[in-house]
């Protein structure tokens, strides 16, 4: 190197120095700026494997290319499952055969679950893992999406088949209701022919007792005739006719005697006439007299005094015996006859006893079986009249039951009426339910201090940093150059006092160089354009102040203590994740670090002014006190000559 371009290039250091903070800052920043948007998330590889025998595995596919998100491959399972191993693609996608009926049994009783296997290899990169997740997760909310506006279809047309429903179910209960008011007018015609039943009934239960108790006088009178009838049949049987034909051979007989007795009736007759004519002629005996006619009285007494005595009445009765002798006659004639008729009869009589007896037996047993089945009939119909009591009383019942179940049936049709109108209005609130539910939920977004991209979030942190870095560099170059080529920088300069200026003043141009080129080459929103390079100033000072009192205090050990101090508010600073969500020991150290106050105050300049003065205030408070203990310092050092 000729002397006159090792004369500049220590100039070349010193401008490469004070651009280290941009070059750190912004090629960071730049790289990462929006790695979400378009052009870079859809370049990360992703391998899927469709196994779907269906149409919706396609659509999947379909959905998550029109969301341009991430770039994906098509390929069988062994070609992806390859590619995610060797580093070609960051995740696989798997989509199951049975993917597309999965998602359709949701209008079938057996519902279920549809399946993709996301498989990300996390060793190829975390971040991509994690964003290639939320693509996925927002591909499942969407197919979600999709599904429950299905299922929210089909239960609101299911439901909007109620009122039809409750209609068919309301002309059921209006027959219903007609039939029950039918059921109740036929229910009380029974009640009333129930009542009336029982009522006759009991008339005829009565009668029946009446023709038992006739029934039982009935075979009680047969049962006495019965044994008149023995008794007489015996005593017929044991009747001697023999008498009869006696009697009838002493009609004959008289029948016989009847001239001779005529004849000696007509002596009797003149002798008589001829003892009252001639009374001195009758001296007879009287045996001849008793033979005569046995009538004549015994004794010693006369005929004579007989006859004279009794003349008249003998003469009457003589003209008496005549007439009745010859009605004698005529009545034996008679007699003997009806004997024959009587002898007939009592033959025929005997036999019509029999005969009667036969009947009078035959009368008894059907008396009998009359008297046991009206006996019977009686017990039963006294059954017949407790069932038709107990029924008459179940007619009441549900008579009852009826009235009850027809009030009941009308209030329900009523209330069913009244329920289909109100559910028909009800209904009305399922209109465009179907679209309603792709997106029940909306989430109205009102950013409170909104980043316009993921590279400015993360601004603050990285300004900061290269910041920090640029003043580290300024020492680790300027301060222990062995050649001296940078005059009061350098470590063996004795004027400590314009050292520690020059040191700031260098910050001071890097800082102005880092909020200038920032500005004009990233999307920053600057809040303040005084605010904006005060604090990229004023940061940088204090980050120079601290550095200068480590280094030169400390040395080596203060160049090692300002690396661990660089990484502590990496951690410590919320720069990245909140600090709620690091580790307990380091949430400590948040509000001792001058990185957390830095970046607040960066994040005032780039996103919004909200007044906050305290970051300052507090960056200011530690400049002044690293800023004194360096003055002190480099006034006691200068004194010395060291």
């Amino acid at each position: 190197m000729n002397k006159n371009l090792k004369k500049h290039f220590k100039y070349i250091i010193l401008l490469v120095i004070l651009f280290i903070p941009f070059i750190y800052s912004f090629f960071y920043l730049k790289a990462y700026w929006n790695p979400y948007g378009k052009g870079n998330i859809d370049n990360l590889p992703v391998a899927v494997v469709n196994e779907d025998e269906g149409e919706l595995g396609t659509d999947l596919i379909q959905g998550i290319k029109d969301s341009k998100k991430l770039k994906l491959s098509l390929v069988s399972s062994k070609e992806a499952t390859n590619g995610l191993y060797n580093g070609d693609y960051y995740a696989m996608i798997t989509i199951p055969k049975d993917f597309t009926e999965n998602m359709n049994s949701v209008d079938t009783n057996n519902k279920k679950h549809a399946m993709i296997t996301y498989s990300p290899n996390q060793k190829s990169n975390y971040l991509a893992s994690q964003i290639i997740n939320t693509v996925i997760l927002n591909v499942e909310k969407n197919m979600d999406n999709e599904i429950n506006s299905k299922i929210v279809s089909g239960l609101s047309n299911n439901i909007n088949e109620v009122p039809n429903s409750l209609d068919e179910i309301n002309d059921g209960f209006n027959k219903l209701n007609n039939g029950t008011s039918e059921l109740l007018e036929g229910s009380n015609k029974i009640v009333s022919g129930s009542n009336s039943l029982a009522t006759n009934y009991s008339k005829f239960n009565q009668g029946l007792n009446d023709i038992q108790s006739g029934s039982n006088d009935l075979n009680n009178g047969i049962e006495s005739l019965n044994v008149g009838l023995t008794l007489l049949q015996s005593r017929l049987a044991n009747t001697d006719l023999s008498g009869l034909n006696t009697l009838q051979s002493s009609v004959a007989y008289l029948n016989t005697s009847e001239s001779t007795f005529n004849e000696g009736l007509q002596a009797y007759n003149s002798l008589v006439t001829f003892a009252l004519t001639y009374p001195e002629y009758l001296n007879v005996d009287m045996n001849t007299l008793h033979s005569i006619n046995s009538t004549i009285p015994e004794g010693n007494i006369t005929l004579k005094n007989y006859i004279l005595e009794n003349s008249t009445t003998l003469n009457t009765t003589s003209t008496a015996l005549a007439l009745g002798i010859n009605s004698l006659n005529d009545n034996v004639n008679g007699t003997d006859s009806g004997i024959n008729i009587l002898k007939t009869n009592m033959q025929q009589l005997q036999q019509g006893v029999n005969d009667l007896k036969n009947g009078s037996d035959d009368l008894k047993a059907g008396s009998n079986k009359l008297n046991n089945g009206i006996n019977t009939i009686n017990e039963s119909s006294k059954q017949i009249l407790n069932g038709i009591n107990t029924m008459n009383s179940a007619n009441n019942k549900l008579n009852n039951g009826i009235i009850t179940l027809d009030n009941s049936v009308f209030d329900a049709k009523t209330n069913l009426l009244n329920k289909t109108n109100e559910t028909k209005s009800n209904l009305q609130k399922l209109k465009d339910i179907e679209d309603y539910s792709k997106e029940p939920l909306k989430i109205e977004t009102k950013e409170v201090n909104k980043m316009k991209s993921y590279g400015l979030a993360f601004s603050p942190l990285f300004i900061c940093v290269g910041l920090w870095v640029g003043c580290l560099m300024l020492f680790m170059v300027l301060y222990y150059d062995k050649e001296e080529r940078f005059g009061v920088f350098g470590i063996n300069d004795k004027r400590h006092i314009l050292k520690t200026f020059a040191y700031h003043g260098m910050i001071t141009i890097s800082s102005i160089i880092l909020a200038l080129t920032l500005k004009l080459f990233l999307d920053f929103n600057i809040t303040n354009i005084g605010l904006y390079y005060l604090s990229f100033i004023l940061i940088g000072n204090v980050f120079m102040a601290i550095i200068e009192f480590l280094i030169i205090n400390f040395k080596d050990i203060g160049k090692f203590i300002a690396l661990i101090l660089l990484i502590l508010q990496l951690t410590s600073s919320a720069g990245t994740f909140p600090i709620e969500t690091v580790t307990k020991g380091f949430r400590f150290l948040n509000p001792y670090l001058p990185m957390t106050y830095a970046m607040r105050l960066l994040k005032e300049c780039i996103i919004t002014l909200e007044g906050k003065t305290q970051s300052m205030i507090v960056l200011i408070i530690i400049f002044i006190v690293f800023t004194t203990f360096n003055l002190i310092r480099d006034i006691i050092n200068q004194k010395k000559g060291a």
